[in-house]
Formats: structure tokens, C-alpha cells, sequence
């Protein structure tokens, strides 16, 4: 028997508004979505993402919202209540809309992330009407679309570290329509962007080439109080990202995401007056995966790795101060 030829995707970004974090105890109060293109075997065609949409507001499903979820949206409830779409008529418009704007083509929902979009949409599909356009799995991630050609870990892949061609000039306002649009560009710009090859020069290492109380300079960085460095490049190190404090000391989400970027040594430092601790949970993760390590106060740590940056993949977190910490533990 002959294979059967792959039909062409055709991708719709999708963005809903929602009144809580789960369908079922919580509604879908609105959501939009907007054709982004069409991929044929290796050639994607851009769409024009104001083209081909819809959009609904939908009527609550229970009584039960989180106040801070619905203000994101700006909806009024009590209008959707009276006003709102029935799901069950707004699901079977939406079925009947995907499989026009698909013909010939295997739609396929993207979204941004995917994970929260797709668990109400397919929810509501198969709980009213029992039946979805898209399959049970037939969604995109655009983060980890982004994160696999970016080849950087997922935590990485948001809007504010891509390149600014890559982002739609459109506003995120919020509303379902509006989102999916933007995001339908977005959709696009990953699937034709092709990333700059990484060369020996701009994957090594930078080096610190300046410390002092509060401030470090690295090579092609912006000054900043505390660092993350790595192949590459790095940024400022925000403490409150994984949960950081001076006791029990660096966490261990710090260091997975060095080595997600193929290190072979990393440097924690702990401070100018070594008040900064490393948890042991995060010393566990490091023996696990085989790389050199080496915790030191910050001006050994500095020398430690721009050594190791001469020649090798190395990566440090750095802290340039280290006073007694304060009732949070932060410095």
C-alpha cells in the first residue's frame, strides 16, 4: 500500500480569556482566533492574520470566578450572564468556522503558551459537542517552537528576550481577538525565521572585566549588582526568579538553566563577604550532571572564571554584595 501523502497544516492561533485557572470549576469568557498560515512539506505561507477570524463571549458556566483572573480581561460578568454566548451554539459556530477556513488542510491551534489556551478550548469542545477540529493533540507551542530554533531552555522563551524582529508590532491588549492576531504574527515570524548560526567568538564566554562593591561590568553587557553569565552572553541575575535568598542560599533552578546551555564548569559565587549560601539540593544537581564546580567568595569567583572562560564553556552566578541581609533575606 502506498503512503499516503501528509495533508498541509494549516495553523490558527488561539487566545482565550478566562475567570479562573481551570475549565469546569471556572468559565471561558472569551476567546479569538485568527488563520497565521498555511505550511505545505518544508514552505510556510503567512496569512494575513486579520483575514480569516472569530470571536466569541461566552455565558459563565458556574458561579465560581477569581476576581484578579476576569479584571485581566476587562469583562463585565454580570453582562455575560445576561448577554453571553450559549457554548454549546458558540462551540459548534467555532467547529464550523475551523473546518471551512482548514479545508483541504489538517488544522492545527497555536498558542502562546499553548498549555493555558488549549486546555479551556479542547475542554469546551469536547464538553460541548463532544468533538474537536483539531484532534486531541493537534496544538503548537509557540514558546517551544521559539525555544527549540532558539535552541535556549523554555524558561527562556519569552516575548522580552526574542529578537525584536520576530515580535509583532501589534499592542497585547487582552482581548481574545486582539491576542490572537498579535500572536498569529508572531506564529509566522517563528516559522520563516531562520537563526544566525553561533559562532566560536560570540558562544564563549564574557569575561568580567570589572568588579566592585555593587557593580559588574562583563564583556558586552550592560554594569549590573548581580549576574548571570554563560556562553554566549548573560544577564542580570533577579533573585526572585527561582526563590534565591541567603539562606539556605542559590537555588537550584539557578543552575539547571546553565546547564541547559551545555556548560562544563560553573561558578557560584557567595558574595563580597561570603553571606550568600548555596542550598544543597543545588550542590546535588551539579555532581549529578558531571561539571567541574567551584563555589568561592566573589572576587575569588571572578578570577576562577574568566580563567575557565579562556577556553572553555563556563558559567557563574555573581553577586557583588553581601551586607547582612534583611527580614526577607534578600541583599
Amino acid at each position: 500500500m502506498a503512503a499516503r501523502d501528509a495533508r498541509p497544516s494549516l495553523y490558527i492561533s488561539v487566545d482565550i480569556e478566562a475567570d479562573g485557572p481551570i475549565p469546569g470549576p471556572y468559565s471561558m469568557i472569551s476567546f479569538g482566533a485568527s488563520v497565521a498560515g498555511r505550511q505545505d512539506g518544508a514552505s510556510y505561507t503567512a496569512a494575513d492574520p486579520e483575514q480569516l477570524t472569530f470571536y466569541r463571549e461566552l455565558r459563565p458556566i458556574s458561579e465560581e470566578f477569581v476576581p484578579e483572573a476576569l479584571a485581566v480581561s476587562g469583562l463585565d460578568r454580570d453582562r455575560l450572564v445576561r448577554e453571553g454566548a450559549d457554548p454549546a451554539v458558540a462551540m459548534a459556530e467555532f467547529r464550523a468556522w475551523v473546518r471551512e477556513v482548514s479545508a483541504g488542510a489538517q488544522p492545527v491551534m497555536c498558542g502562546y503558551p499553548a498549555s493555558y489556551d488549549w486546555t479551556f478550548l479542547y475542554w469546551y469542545l469536547i464538553r460541548f459537542g463532544g468533538d474537536s477540529p483539531f484532534g486531541h493533540s493537534g496544538c503548537l507551542d509557540m514558546k517551544t517552537l521559539y525555544a527549540t530554533k532558539a535552541r535556549v531552555p523554555l524558561r527562556a522563551a519569552v516575548k522580552g528576550r526574542m529578537p525584536r524582529e520576530l515580535l509583532s508590532r501589534r499592542r497585547h491588549t487582552h482581548h481574545a481577538l486582539d491576542d490572537a492576531i498579535e500572536q498569529a504574527e508572531l506564529m509566522s515570524n517563528l516559522m520563516l525565521w531562520t537563526p544566525p548560526t553561533p559562532t566560536p567568538s560570540t558562544d564563549r564566554p564574557p569575561r568580567v572585566t570589572h568588579l566592585s562593591w555593587g557593580r559588574i561590568e562583563a564583556e558586552g553587557l550592560a554594569p549590573g549588582k548581580d549576574m548571570r553569565l554563560h556562553p554566549g552572553g548573560g544577564r542580570p541575575w533577579d533573585w526572585s526568579e527561582h526563590g534565591t535568598r541567603h539562606d539556605p542560599g542559590i537555588q537550584p533552578q539557578e543552575v539547571r538553566e546553565l546547564l541547559d546551555l551545555g556548560v562544563t564548569a560553573v561558578v557560584l559565587s557567595q558574595g563580597m563577604e561570603s553571606r550568600l549560601g548555596v542550598a544543597p539540593e543545588t550542590l546535588e544537581v551539579l555532581r549529578a550532571a558531571g561539571v567541574e564546580v567551584h563555589v568561592a567568595p566573589t572576587p575569588e569567583a571572578v578570577e576562577i572564571y574568566n580563567r575557565l572562560a579562556q577556553g572553555g564553556r563556563v558559567g557563574g552566578l555573581f553577586h557583588s554584595t553581601c551586607s547582612a541581609p534583611g527580614p526577607s533575606g534578600t541583599p
